[in-house]
């Protein structure tokens, strides 16, 4: 995965995570938009309330009346401050103008995923349809794997350094890997299917290796840097059943892999038709964004 298309899946793995037209949490209601006071004729929402209320309860719970009215003093009090700021001109300076934007540009991009996930489910159905054509196709394959897990980049490219000179894998594994049972096992994964792995860019890479191959270059993950090996496969899965007899944590791998597939092609898409321009062009090119370069 490119670093632009993590970046986004990073930001976007409630999307992800709640993907499924059964899971999907539901819009703001129309009441919680409701306005509660207004300060110079500018609204303070229902929701805006419930919003900061949750930073004054544990564990960010629904807030409750001395929560709420804790909230709306300190609501009253940002926007007499941000109203005096606009009549200074603050919000069209250059560094504040800098951090609205920023602010504005992760809203949008959150609220266009989740419009986007609730107008395009994954369903059980389609995944229903699309599990039980691979199985009967005899599509479903498994590779024995080993992995090295790490946290950042720099230590990873240091392993891969390694074992690109040679370096036993499972050796390092026992020392080097974040995995509790890696340390114990050189990183063995055991029998491992990518169609019902969680993560997309882990599985990609294991189909991409043949085997006794490892990968050349660290795998980024939501669960960290991966370096990883194939001991052997592609063989077909033995018996895999239908999508009715899976269980539900297969189930969700499967709905998350789907949607973060979608969620992949459709920033993929949408980045192919961009103008990108400007100093970090290069840098964000050699990570894998791809947009049309501004003449």
């Amino acid at each position: 995965m490119s670093q632009f298309k993590f970046v986004l899946a990073a930001a976007s793995l409630f999307v992800i995570a709640s993907a499924s037209a059964e899971q999907q949490s539901p819009p703001s209601s129309d009441a919680g938009l409701a306005v509660d006071v207004t300060v110079n004729g500018r609204a303070i929402t229902r929701n805006h309330i419930t919003l900061m209320g949750s930073n004054f309860t544990e564990n960010q719970k629904a807030p409750g009346p001395e929560a709420q009215a804790a909230a709306r003093a300190e609501l009253i009090t940002q926007e007499v401050l941000a109203q005096a700021a606009r009549k200074e001109g603050l919000d069209k300076k250059g560094a504040v103008a800098d951090q609205i934007a920023f602010q504005e540009r992760s809203i949008l991009s959150r609220a266009y995923l989740e419009d986007y996930f609730t107008k395009n489910p994954v369903t059980d159905e389609a995944l229903k349809t699309a599990y039980d054509f691979s199985v009967a196709g005899g599509k479903l394959v498994e590779y024995k794997v080993r992995q090295i897990l790490v946290n950042d980049l720099p230590k990873a490219e240091s392993l891969a350094a390694r074992l690109a000179k040679g370096e036993d894998f499972a050796a390092i594994a026992k020392v080097e890997t974040l995995d509790p049972g890696g340390q114990n096992n050189g990183g063995d994964l055991g029998w491992f299917r990518p169609d019902i792995f969680v993560d997309a860019s882990f599985a990609n890479a294991v189909q991409g290796l043949k085997k006794g191959e490892t990968t050349k270059t660290p795998v980024r993950s939501r669960f960290g840097w991966h370096l990883i090996k194939v001991e052997d496969g592609p063989r077909p899965v033995a018996n895999p059943g239908k999508f009715d007899q899976l269980d539900e944590p297969i189930k969700q791998a499967l709905r998350q892999r789907t949607a973060q597939a979608r969620l992949e092609a459709l920033t993929e898409s949408l980045t192919s038709k961009a103008k990108i321009a400007g100093p970090g062009l290069a840098a964000a090119t050699a990570g894998g964004s791809k947009g049309k370069s501004a003449p």
